[in-house]
């Protein structure tokens, strides 16, 4: 009987601890949620979702090649455009398309479900 007391004081005392850490934590992170400034967050977490893409910034200068007026830019610019179109084609995964293409997969599996 006391080393099962001893036993359950010790697990009081360890769950005990483990609450108060929680809630120590919980109280922590909502202190630093309130005081930081979630705007410089915004661009970190749209280049997250949608990468910045070198194919737009080949078509930007390409189409500043071929507005000049220079006419030894046209060629070099109409050749940055049109790689520029082929490398959007090829562009790797952000998690914009990921979730997109997810939801496509979900939607057609539960179509093939219903039927």
């Amino acid at each position: 009987m006391e080393t099962l007391a001893v036993v359950q004081s010790s697990t009081r005392k360890i769950i005990r601890s483990s609450l108060d850490s929680a809630s120590r934590l919980v109280q922590v992170k909502a202190d630093v949620a309130s005081f930081s400034d979630l705007s410089t967050l915004k661009r970190p977490m749209r280049d997250l979702s949608k990468p910045p893409s070198l194919s737009g910034s080949l078509r930007k200068a390409g189409i500043a090649l071929i507005a000049t007026p220079d006419p030894f830019t046209g060629v070099p610019g109409v050749a940055l455009v049109v790689s520029a179109f082929v490398m959007k084609r090829r562009e790797s995964a952000s998690l914009g398309s990921l979730a997109a293409e997810t939801r496509r997969i979900l939607r057609e599996i539960q179509v093939l479900g219903l039927e």
